[in-house]
């Protein structure tokens, strides 16, 4: 997918770009395609294990990690599996090691998410929101010229040799293609609706991570959090009196005193 924007930027939009702002657009894009990629492949590649694991050398394959079997393997901060002592905020994934500071395991990244790479990843997911904005901006622009002006996305010298109005040329400037106006509207559409996908997980994941932030939680605490409410609500709603039990003195007696408990809890 990453590659399928490069080549799109590159090789059709920023060639339609009025002359005097393509040395800019190259210029952000370009910084704005490495920012990406750097925080990404950072985030990916940092192994985001406790300082103990890290150190450890093991003299087998340490054994696997399995739900349904070991519901905790971290007790008084020691980790039965990682045969190591870990941070408060160190969890056991399922990846098979101690996180420290554990927000998620990232299925995007092939790893795990925790204090060493957090802000990797925050910046890749960042990154990613600003150039997709980007992309589509651009985009509708050259869309709406097309039907309005399509004189204007044809400013580059290869096209004074070509007469047709509905011949267009592609990968400028270096290795010209010709090609329909279907072909490059499709192209257009396509790009378009793709970067809009992609914006709307994106957005959604980043505004999340910022209300984490915010409230100096981490996606695991939040978890946690709503499970526990659930817990309560389920346990709460399991204790209302039913129709016959509500002219019961005993039974509304037996809800007040469990309603005071939940509260003072």
């Amino acid at each position: 997918m990453f590659l399928t924007f490069v080549l799109a930027m590159f090789c059709v939009f920023i060639p339609m770009l009025p002359r005097e702002w393509q040395y800019i657009t190259y210029a952000v894009t370009s910084g704005g395609f490495v920012l990406h990629y750097i925080a990404y492949i950072t985030a990916m590649t940092i192994d985001p294990a406790e300082a103990s694991v890290r150190c450890k050398i093991y003299g087998a394959p340490r054994p696997s990690f399995d739900h349904a079997q070991q519901a905790h393997v971290i007790q008084d901060q020691y980790c039965s599996l990682c045969d190591a002592i870990v941070s408060v905020t160190a969890k056991h994934c399922t990846c098979n090691k101690c996180v420290s500071g554990f927000d998620h395991h990232c299925k995007w990244m092939n790893n795990c998410v925790g204090s060493r790479n957090y802000w990797w990843f925050f910046g890749s997911i960042s990154s990613a929101f600003m150039g997709l904005l980007g992309i589509i901006a651009m985009v509708m622009y050259i869309l709406i010229q097309h039907f309005i002006s399509p004189e204007a996305l044809r400013k580059d010298p290869h096209y004074g040799a070509i007469s047709s109005q509905g011949t267009w040329l592609l990968f400028l400037p270096f290795f010209p293609m010709r090609t329909k106006t279907l072909v490059v509207v499709s192209i257009e559409m396509f790009v378009l609706l793709l970067a809009s996908l992609c914006l709307v997980v994106i957005t959604y994941l980043l505004f999340f991570h910022i209300y984490l932030l915010c409230n100096g939680l981490t996606t695991l605490s939040y978890v946690k959090r709503g499970s526990e409410q659930a817990s309560k609500a389920s346990v709460l709603s399991s204790n209302l009196p039913t129709a016959k039990q509500a002219d019961n003195p005993l039974s509304s007696a037996r809800r007040c005193v469990f309603e005071v408990t939940l509260i003072i809890d």
